[in-house]
């Protein structure tokens, strides 16, 4: 994989993994009791911090809110 600094765009991706021991499923941002709520917050905006459930959606965000 490339290093992030070199990279042409930062795509903004939160992964989350799955704690057995609190039996929930943990990201950057927070804590997560099923799969659907994590994946719904996985792809997020860096200008506005807005949350979105996957890249094709980032992309029309950033097209219809962010461009000049």
């Amino acid at each position: 994989m490339k290093d992030a600094s070199k990279l042409k765009y930062k795509v903004s991706y939160n992964p989350f993994i799955y704690n057995f021991k609190t039996r929930k499923y943990e990201g950057k941002d927070g804590t997560y009791h099923t799969y659907e709520e994590a994946r719904a917050s996985q792809w997020k905006c860096e200008k506005c911090n807005k949350l979105v459930a996957n890249l094709k959606e980032l992309k029309l965000h950033k097209l219809e809110y962010h461009s000049y």
